[in-house]
Formats: C-alpha cells, sequence, structure tokens
C-alpha cells in the first residue's frame, strides 16, 4: 500500500521498519513528546511535527539518509514528507502509524522515556540527590541562566558532549518547553542504556513557578551545586 500522492512512500509494517533501520534507514517519529515518551521503536529519533520540524531536521539529518518516518496518521505522514522535501532531505522509504496493542503484537522493541515536571522537580532530586540535570539549549539561552548544578550539553554538540553525562547516574534533559529535550533524550538513548527522562516543562515551567535560574560560571560551563 502507497501513500496516495506518491508513488515512493509505501506502508510499512514496524516489523519491515525495524528491518530497514537494520539496513541502514534511520526511524524517524514525529509524534508529540509525550506520545513519544510513552512508547517507540528503539532506536527511532524524535522530532515531533509540532514545531520547527523541517529546520531541525535539516541540520541534524544528512541528506543521504534513508528514513521510515513515524506517525500518529496519514495525514502527518504527508505533511512531514512535504517539510522534509523542502529541506532537501527526500529518501523517506516509507512509513508506519503509531499503533503499539499492534507492535506488541508484532514483537517489536518498544521502549519508552519518564517524563517528569518542574513542580515536582524539589521532591524528584530529595529522593534522588544522584539525578543530572543536563541543558540541551543553545549558548546564548544556557548563559542567561540554567537550573540550579545543570551540565551543559547542547543538542548539536551531543555526539561529542555527551561525555560530560556521567552514564551511571540517571538524568534528566530539558530546553525551554520540551521540543528539543525529546529529540536529544532520543539520541542519548541510542548511545546508552542510560537512565534518561525528560524534563517537560523545562526553563519556561521552572519560571512560570517562579523560581529564580541560576547564572552560569562562564569560564567553564560545567555542573555546580545540585538543587536541593
Amino acid at each position: 500500500m502507497y501513500l496516495s500522492g506518491s508513488s515512493k512512500l509505501q506502508l510499512l509494517t514496524a516489523a519491515q521498519s525495524v528491518q530497514e533501520q537494520a539496513q541502514g534507514a534511520l526511524i524517524l517519529d514525529t509524534r508529540a513528546a509525550e506520545r513519544f515518551a510513552a512508547f517507540h521503536i528503539r532506536g527511532a529519533i524524535q522530532l515531533g511535527l509540532v514545531g520547527p520540524f523541517a529546520s531541525w531536521a535539516a541540520i541534524m539529518l544528512k541528506p543521504t539518509r534513508k528514513l521510515v518516518l513515524i506517525a500518529e496518521n496519514v495525514q502527518d505522514v504527508q505533511e512531514a514528507h512535504t517539510r522534509l522535501k523542502r529541506v532537501g532531505l527526500g529518501r523517506v522509504i516509507g512509513y508506519s502509524l503509531a499503533d503499539e496493542a499492534q507492535w506488541r503484537k508484532e514483537g517489536i522493541d518498544l521502549t519508552r522515556i519518564s517524563t517528569e515536571w518542574c513542580a515536582n522537580l524539589r521532591r524528584i532530586l530529595q529522593n534522588d540527590p544522584s539525578l543530572q540535570l543536563v541543558d540541551v539549549r543553545s549558548r546564548a539561552e544556557w548563559l542567561k541562566g540554567r537550573l540550579p548544578g545543570a551540565i551543559y550539553v547542547p543538542l548539536l554538540d551531543l555526539d561529542s558532549g555527551s561525555r560530560s553525562i556521567d552514564p551511571s547516574r540517571p538524568s534528566l534533559v530539558y530546553c525551554n518547553e520540551g521540543y528539543r529535550a525529546t529529540t536529544a533524550a532520543s539520541i542519548l538513548l541510542r548511545k546508552s542504556a542510560s537512565d534518561i527522562g525528560i524534563l517537560i516543562d523545562g526553563v519556561e515551567g521552572w519560571l512560570a513557578l517562579g523560581l529564580p535560574l541560576e547564572i552560569p560560571n562562564t569560564e567553564s560551563p560545567s555542573p555546580s551545586k545540585s538543587l536541593r
């Protein structure tokens, strides 16, 4: 079965998508953060369609990389495909619609990411002081203020900067409002099996609670004292 209006984009089963992944294709999950976090195919990268989808895709993905899209419905597949082609990412070979029950029936290796909110962050850190906060925003944003004690690893530097994240400790990844944090968490989970979660409301949620940001040391954006 082929997507209407396209002679190339084929509806794949999850098993076929995983097979394409094993042969070098990237599974690109376009669902919203919390939907992706609830369940997704292991090894998929998330880029939410609701947001600067094409801009981030153009920055992060190679034009030569084959892609398999995951979406909630056919309309989202069509929109994602169109937006990707506009930025030169035309090697979409197929798509699969998210269906947890069907995927589990097919025996697909699914995983999830925990999500947290700033309102609960103090309690979470009190219960587990080993938790590390990972800020994946731009340097300009970071310099304006971070969550206290956060590690700075911008999204575009995850390949090299992730060495500053201690894999033996659980992590909560954050940005301004969760868009980049979800993408970053999906990338980090491709690199290791560490305990990685997403702080969904990020800096916006922190400020909405009336809590102050910590101005980082501009000499060295490294972890400081932990939030208590």
